[in-house]
């Protein structure tokens, strides 16, 4: 007998995946400079509150992406599978090493996708496991700005964005960004962040970087 959890599992994974597929085709996708990546291994980094207007936009592109240990996580691992995604099952902030080995690993065959700031923030916090990745794989990062015409914002940590039916959104990738030495790790980051800061047309990303600033001025 097949256990009930199993079950639940399966229709939770298969069901998601269905729901997503079906307000995709609602959507409308404008894509800017994503061939300056397409030919590249790379890793695609995006905030977390993007993650699922990032997940409906690259749908069976097949990028490995790294998803909570929690059991949240494991909610969201299972239709990403479906979605033609390679779930890998840690934290952005790359505390277990054997997440960093795998992704590592992995990023010898196809593209990587991280949440610097997830899965639990602070938001628009670039924690240095991408750039180590990037460092140890010898692969560059391609930042995305991600904007929508019509959406919801989740009452959570990170002001979560759920694309409405029949929305616009528009996804700007950057050129690739490599990180050749540790030192570069900085230069990447600045790199990052004025890239999203131009290009991230959202009044929540915009304060919060108004005020990072204003701290480091004082």
């Amino acid at each position: 007998m097949i256990p009930m959890a199993k079950v639940l599992f399966y229709l939770e994974r298969k069901l998601g995946a269905w729901f997503l597929l079906l307000l995709r085709k609602t959507l409308k996708f404008k894509v800017i400079n994503q061939e300056s990546s397409d030919n590249i291994r790379c890793i695609y980094m995006f905030w977390h509150r993007n993650l699922l207007m990032m997940t409906l936009q690259r749908v069976y592109h097949g990028a490995a992406v790294m998803v909570s240990s929690s059991k949240d996580g494991e909610l969201i691992a299972g239709p990403l599978w479906e979605l033609g995604y390679i779930p890998v099952r840690g934290s952005s902030s790359f505390k277990g090493s054997s997440a960093m080995r795998e992704m590592i690993k992995i990023s010898q065959k196809i593209s990587l996708a991280i949440t610097p700031d997830g899965p639990k923030g602070p938001c628009y916090t670039c924690h240095p496991g991408i750039f180590q990745i990037a460092y140890l794989a010898k692969i560059p990062i391609v930042a995305v700005a991600v904007n929508a015409d019509k959406e919801w914002q989740f009452n959570s940590w990170d002001r979560f964005r759920f694309p409405k039916p029949f929305a616009k959104l528009t996804m700007i990738y950057s050129d690739p960004i490599w990180v050749k030495s540790k030192e570069d790790f900085a230069t990447a980051e600045r790199e990052i962040r004025d890239f999203l800061a131009k290009n991230e047309k959202d009044t929540f990303f915009s304060q919060r970087e108004k005020e990072k600033k204003r701290k480091v001025r004082w």
